[in-house]
């Protein structure tokens, strides 16, 4: 018995798997050593408070686009089983619009509904593609990211757009993004009506989130003005 547990041990297979057992162990550490992420995140102010928000808000982008698609099917009674439907491939952009042309055929609460959802999720998706493809700068004590800057006199098909990070604007827009996920996956799963879902505080959440999303996805935004 010892003779044939000592025999596996220098076995091929065995010594393979040690060797990838002490490659896991070691994976990392040169990316780790060279890369000295903690060094970047003190140098942007990225405190764990931030990374945690900004993590949050992106995560919470890609469900909203993902129930976003499937509420159109909802709710324009599109069958997606077999065929490839045509929401497929579609930009956020022509999603949210897909669901305007839907508010613009309904009445009362499920057109507020509609139509505010649609202008909210419009400006999140601003603030998200700032983050997201935006170039990171600190700026004092805060961390902004400024997407499309025309620092070397070059010309932008797009146009510029930035977001400055704080903690209370980080809460503001991550609330505002789980109020949009919020309506669209009911929307979406279809065990309420376009009237159930407009419940008085959806609306409510749903008209502070346009006005929130709207001014940190404006152009115009000033994040030296304090409004909320």
């Amino acid at each position: 018995m010892i003779h044939a547990l000592w025999i596996e041990s220098f076995s091929p297979v065995a010594r393979c798997r040690n060797k990838r057992t002490r490659d896991k162990r070691d994976m990392g550490a040169k990316v780790k050593a060279y890369g000295r992420l903690d060094l970047l995140e003190a140098s942007w102010n990225l405190s764990e408070f931030c990374c945690k928000k900004i993590a949050s808000i992106i995560t919470m982008s890609g469900s909203i686009e993902y129930y976003a698609e499937r509420s159109i099917w909802t709710l324009e009674n599109i069958e997606p089983r077999g065929q490839r439907p045509n929401t497929d491939a579609k930009q956020i952009t022509e999603l949210i619009g897909r669901i305007e042309g839907v508010a613009a055929q309904k009445s009362g609460n499920e057109r507020e509904l509609l139509k505010l959802w649609c202008d909210g999720a419009y400006s999140a998706f601003i603030v998200r593609n700032n983050i997201c493809h935006g170039v990171a700068v600190k700026l004092g004590g805060s961390i902004a990211f400024m997407r499309n800057p025309q620092w070397h006199g070059e010309m932008r098909r797009r146009e510029f757009g930035d977001f400055w990070v704080d903690e209370n604007s980080l809460d503001l827009v991550a609330d505002s993004f789980a109020s949009l996920l919020r309506v669209i996956s009911g929307i979406e799963c279809a065990k309420l009506t376009l009237n159930e879902v407009a419940t008085p505080a959806a609306l409510r959440a749903l008209s502070e989130a346009r006005s929130i999303l709207g001014e940190f996805g404006s152009r115009d935004y000033n994040p030296g003005f304090e409004k909320y």
